[in-house]
């Protein structure tokens, strides 16, 4: 009970701290509504955006033959953002960017956003002690408007990203090895003038090495360690290249009857090259129906991204074979010495597979 206590202690302290964020490629739908928590609690199918060792979180094996994400910030309806994201082709993601005819109303909103991504997705559990294995191929694209919507900003990565998770001391310490590879194009242009042109993409790659120590016990505590992009990954002349980062968390895992609980507190930044560090994120997920892959039937979530509040919910249908779920979140625009809060930003998720 102290460890409880104690970590939601936490939590409630981090509503009041102050963020420090910048974008992170392939989100999960479930650690945005957590409070984009996932270092020692991610256990979908984007674990391994968040350490490749908590693959040993994943219950059970699932294979998401389609996978979507679309959000969008507040005064965004379906007619600006279906259009500019959806395609009628697989995996019916518009990779071409914003187009010219939508550029005056997107514009006409404070700090527009809109995302999007599509693909597949596997992950495994192999063995008890936490033997798992996890990888995504998925497409992502990016518009938001940006300095004042002085500027408008677009990316379009393609990203490859395999992962194992290896039990060290009968499974008390689990180590992740992950690789990520990704293929980016983005380009920034005078608002005023027009919707900026896609160029010519560039490749990186980069390694990830994580660590979980999992306590027993009735609270089943998790404590992880990862470094991303181990060395960096250097996407040539693009304006965002992923530099190498050192994050911390803490969850717990607690199955009362027909209700789980995971409460999760992530530190990120505490080694970065960026001047937004030791950016604290908090969250909870409340379950009900555990089902044999780790999830439930029903999923309720709220979370702190740094100070801002974030909800969701999801429906998990046939151990992850067909799932719905949304987020509620808000954004930190600042720039590491100044806090500047997002318009309310909303996403919706489907998966199918077996």
């Amino acid at each position: 009970m102290k460890r409880i206590a104690l970590l939601l202690l936490f939590i409630l302290g981090a509503y009041v701290a102050e963020a420090q964020e910048y974008y992170q490629p392939l989100k999960s739908y479930r650690a945005i509504a957590m409070g984009n928590t996932g270092v020692a609690s991610a256990n979908d199918a984007y674990s391994l955006s968040y350490n490749p060792a908590v693959l040993a979180n994943v219950q059970g094996w699932w294979l998401d033959l389609g996978a979507w994400t679309v959000e969008a910030s507040d005064g965004l309806g379906v007619l600006d953002v279906v259009p500019n994201l959806v395609s009628v082709q697989y995996p019916y993601l518009n990779e071409t960017g914003l187009a010219e005819s939508s550029r005056a109303s997107f514009l006409n909103q404070t700090s527009p956003h809109m995302r999007a991504n599509a693909g597949l997705n596997f992950a495994a559990n192999i063995t008890k002690k936490g033997i798992g294995v996890g990888a995504n191929y998925l497409r992502e694209i990016v518009i938001q408007g940006l300095n004042d919507n002085a500027e408008l900003f677009q990316r379009s990565d393609r990203i490859t990203q395999g992962g194992i998770s290896i039990p060290l001391f009968s499974g008390q310490i689990v180590l992740g090895l992950g690789a990520r590879r990704i293929e980016r194009r983005d380009a920034t242009s005078d608002a005023a003038v027009g919707v900026p042109t896609f160029g010519t993409s560039e490749t990186g790659q980069a390694g990830d090495l994580g660590l979980i120590w999992r306590t027993g016990g009735a609270t089943r505590m998790t404590v992880g360690l990862v470094a991303q992009n181990i060395g960096g990954l250097d996407l040539g002349t693009t304006l965002d290249a992923e530099p190498q980062e050192v994050h911390f968390g803490v969850s717990m895992d607690l199955e009362l009857g027909l209700l789980k609980l995971i409460p999760a507190i992530d530190l990120r930044g505490i080694q970065t090259t960026r001047t937004r560090t030791n950016r604290v994120h908090a969250g909870v997920e409340f379950g009900l129906f555990p089902n044999s892959t780790g999830g439930s039937l029903l999923s309720l979530r709220a979370g702190s991204n740094e100070g801002y509040a974030t909800a969701g919910a999801e429906l998990n249908f046939f151990n992850r074979s067909l799932i719905l779920g949304g987020a509620r979140y808000y954004e930190e625009l600042g720039d590491g010495t100044t806090k500047a809060q997002s318009p309310l930003r909303q996403l919706i998720y489907f998966s199918a597979g077996f």
